[in-house]
């Protein structure tokens, strides 16, 4: 994706920055994600300031390797497309 122009990259980073964000809400509202919610935050309450800290900080962190492995199944999902569908629009061009 490193020879693709700058604008046409982040306009693909925020369309996945939007369909996560989507993905994160409708999750939110499901029975299951709000019961592991609520038993993680009675968890960290019954925990000292420390361990407590330690927690936010391993959510914090694994929440964002998730978002970038999320962002480069997106991407390879755009770059699977485009080689799909280049041959249809152009099928002199061969990758």
């Amino acid at each position: 994706m490193s020879n693709w122009p700058d604008w046409f990259q982040e306009a693909l980073c925020q369309r996945f920055y939007q369909l996560e964000l989507v993905s994160e809400q409708q999750a939110s509202n499901l029975p299951e994600d709000k019961n592991l919610f609520t038993q993680m935050d009675q968890f960290k309450i019954n925990q000292n300031e420390d361990i407590q800290q330690l927690l936010s900080e391993w959510e914090e962190a694994i929440g964002y390797q998730l978002s970038l492995d999320k962002q480069s199944i997106y991407m390879e999902g755009v770059k699977d497309g485009i080689r799909l569908i280049l041959p249809v629009i152009h099928p002199t061009v061969t990758r």
